[in-house]
């Protein structure tokens, strides 16, 4: 009795931590509003009454649930049906991304009790098959081809990772049926007295595992970014995907890697381009994470930016540059030294950029032209918006007087020629109502509706660096907002700029690099490479110029601490408390971080020495640590199963009862070759041993052991390598 309670209950832990992994997988991986808080009860009690149901009659105890689930397919059909074409629509629509699939009921839609609803009835469907291949038959075969499909597509062919656990609840229910059969390789009734046994050595192995190698040590991101390559061209070739992969942000040319300062193709930019080259090298004097601007665009015709604004200045730009500088520097004076910002310099040189473009920070005076050039800047850590409201008016006016007409002047030009309000009306229309939506509103002040706007962006894409072509005909920022939903710093910073727009207030696309300094790296040469480039937005305040905005939320899966609502650079601090929060740019693939700053910066610590790049030596040797190791684990097994299952054998081959014995080697016989005609006097021994009351002979046992030794390695020679494997360690032949 004990040992059928213990059977029973194993069986239903086994089945709802599969039900739970897979489809959890699933429906992280995908996004999908469900309310687990409701499914979860439904699949506790499908995972106890299927092995009660699946103990009566052989198996045939499952019929039993056919009348109720018909009942509720009844009742409940449109539900049901809803669901599952809302779930078919989003997962089509994630593939077809991937490859030109046909999209599924594009009109379809769900509520979330109708997408729980479908959910519940799909885990208790699952349920049912794992309780075939659990309780019935003990087959980690059939349990993986039940749920490894789609854990499959939700750990791999996904761009978000659904979480780790899922996969390592699968594969411990995996091993557990396998340790299990390795156990009772020839007993499938006490088969099931071995699941928390073999449960617990298969939690210890995928724990030391995990411990070992975490899976934070390496970056899926590369994983998945190769697949998707390898898929693309595959595809590719069979003249499948008709979906375009685009020529890379920034454009290379002859394999030298350049910013195109006369149009940027934001909607057919397609993978973020990375070569490792060398662009710059900068020497600072003061630890931070500087941003050095290059320079913006003016036009956007819906599907790529046109004229570079540097070179189509108004009268008046180098003024507004330079005012975030002034302000801050007026304030100093007035607040010294409660509050003061810290004057710093860099030194750039320009390694691989052939371009004529100035790289300088935020809040600088205006460079000298030259190679190497030399830059003087404040290292402002508050906002320069707030820093000007809390001027002294008569003092900030008498420092500024010689040039305070010519920026008035500067701010009516920005209102007149609405040349950074530009947008399609249509557009303009369609972003004005997903603001509205999300409460933000044009009456409110620049400096709210600048950080709403960059939080709203931020939470409504993934961010990815590769992203898909926007189809022809569509306009970029309303298919990616609404359809697309990922893309990389140039398609978060462009949809911004576009709503900032919208809601009248004047916004420009920018692009440049994005460095970090460290304690240890002041005062000497950083390089700085193409994965630096980065895109943000820069905002225009009446009487104080264009202030950056970082509006790009961090990778998925990357474990950044804080949420990416709190920009960098924020609607005034370029290098200040923006930073309290990290970010993620695309420093690296998917998982370069920005160091907190918390402290001013002439008292920061030293950096000590810098992580190793999880992407080179470090995070390799943690990926093969984990294949070795699981391959390590699998050879394990079967060879603990081929000797398991050969003392087993041997042990009832010289049972006491002889007849309990032969029966066993009959079984035996037959599992080798269950197509082959045995001999008669062979198959008399097993009769004589099963149903006569005859007690059979040391004699007839040998010869019985004698012709299935026989038959072994009769079946053995007739199997190419793979044949043998399977024999000898898979089914313990």
């Amino acid at each position: 009795m004990r040992t059928r309670i213990l059977t029973f209950f194993g069986n239903a832990l086994l089945i709802l931590t599969a039900v739970h992994c897979t489809t959890g997988a699933v429906i992280s991986a995908f996004s999908l509003t469900i309310d687990t808080g409701t499914l979860y009860p439904v699949w506790i009690v499908a995972a106890i009454a299927l092995p009660a149901l699946a103990a009566l009659w052989r198996g045939k105890g499952l019929l039993l649930l056919l009348p109720p689930a018909l009942l509720i397919l009844i009742l409940r059909l449109q539900e049901i049906v809803d669901g599952a074409k809302w779930t078919i629509l989003c997962i089509t629509s994630e593939y077809n991304k991937w490859l030109h699939v046909p999209v599924f009921f594009p009109d379809a839609s769900a509520t979330t009790y109708e997408a729980t609803l479908f959910f519940a009835i799909a885990g208790i469907a699952l349920a049912f098959l794992l309780s075939v291949a659990i309780c019935l038959r003990h087959s980690a075969a059939l349990t993986v081809f039940f749920t490894a499909p789609a854990v499959f597509l939700a750990f791999i062919l996904t761009e978000t990772r659904p979480d780790n656990r899922f996969l390592l609840g699968l594969l411990a229910v995996y091993l557990t049926l396998i340790i299990c059969c390795a156990l009772r390789p020839d007993d499938f009734i006490k088969r099931g007295t071995a699941i928390f046994p073999a449960l617990a050595l298969a939690v210890l192995l995928l724990g030391t595992t995990y411990v070992v190698a975490h899976p934070d040590n390496f970056r899926r991101g590369g994983l998945v970014m190769d697949i998707d390559s390898q898929i693309r061209e595959t595809v590719e070739r069979a003249g499948l995907a008709l979906n375009k992969t685009g020529a890379g942000w920034p454009v290379v040319y002859d394999g030298a890697w350049r910013f195109n300062t006369d149009r940027v193709p934001v909607s057919d930019a397609g993978s973020r381009t990375i070569l490792d080259q060398s662009i710059l090298r900068i020497k600072a004097d003061h630890a931070g994470a500087f941003y050095l601007r290059g320079y913006s665009m003016q036009r956007f015709n819906g599907r790529e930016w046109r004229d570079n604004a540097d070179e189509r200045a108004l009268p008046g730009e180098p003024l507004s540059m330079l005012m975030p500088f002034l302000i801050a520097w007026v304030y100093d004076v007035q607040h010294y030294p409660v509050s003061a910002s810290v004057m710093a310099s860099m030194t750039v040189t320009r390694t691989g950029d052939t371009s004529d473009i100035i790289y300088q920070p935020y809040y600088s005076t205006l460079p000298l032209d030259g190679n190497p050039y030399t830059v003087e800047f404040l290292y402002v850590e508050d906002s320069i918006p707030e820093l000007y409201s809390a001027l002294d008016a008569g003092l900030y006016n008498v420092a500024i007087s010689s040039t305070f007409d010519e920026l008035s002047k500067y701010n009516e030009q920005v209102r007149a020629q609405s040349v950074y309000t530009e947008i399609e009306d249509s557009t303009a229309a369609e972003l004005r109502r997903i603001a509205f939506e999300a409460g933000i509103s044009p009456d409110d002040d620049r400096t709210v509706i600048a950080d709403s706007v960059a939080e709203l962006i931020s939470k409504s894409a993934r961010y990815t660096l590769t992203p898909y072509v926007i189809p022809d005909g569509e306009d970029f920022v309303l298919h990616f907002l609404q359809t697309s939903r990922r893309g990389y710093c140039i398609h978060f910073a462009t949809a911004a700029t576009l709503m900032l727009r919208a809601l009248d207030v004047p916004a420009r696309f920018t692009s440049g690099f994005v460095v970090t300094v460290s304690g240890s790296q002041v005062g000497k040469d950083v390089v700085v490479t193409d994965r630096n480039a980065h895109a943000w937005v820069e905002v225009y305040y009446d009487d104080i110029g264009w202030i950056p905005l970082e509006v790009t939320p961090p990778a998925p899966g990357s474990g950044v601490p804080g949420d990416a609502s709190q920009t960098v650079v924020g609607s005034g601090g370029a290098y200040g408390n923006g930073y309290d929060e990290i970010y993620e740019d695309e420093y690296y693939d998917i998982g370069m971080y920005f160091p907190a700053i918390t402290a001013s910066p002439t008292s920061l610590p030293d950096a000590g020495p810098e992580e190793p790049d999880q992407h080179g030596p470090a995070g390799f040797g943690a990926y093969v640590l984990i294949v070795a190791s699981c391959i390590a684990a699998c050879v394990l097994l079967l060879v603990s199963h081929r000797y398991l299952a050969r003392k087993y054998r041997e042990k009832r081959f010289a049972h006491a009862d002889t007849n309990g014995a032969v029966i066993y080697i009959w079984r035996y016989v037959v599992r080798l070759d269950r197509h082959a005609e045995q001999p008669e006097e062979i198959e008399e021994l097993a009769l004589k041993a099963r149903f006569s009351q005859h007690r059979i002979s040391e004699e007839e046992r040998a010869a019985m052991i004698g012709y299935a030794r026989k038959l072994s390695a009769k079946t053995y020679v007739r199997q190419n390598i793979f044949g043998r494997i399977w024999i000898k360690y898979v089914l313990g032949l």
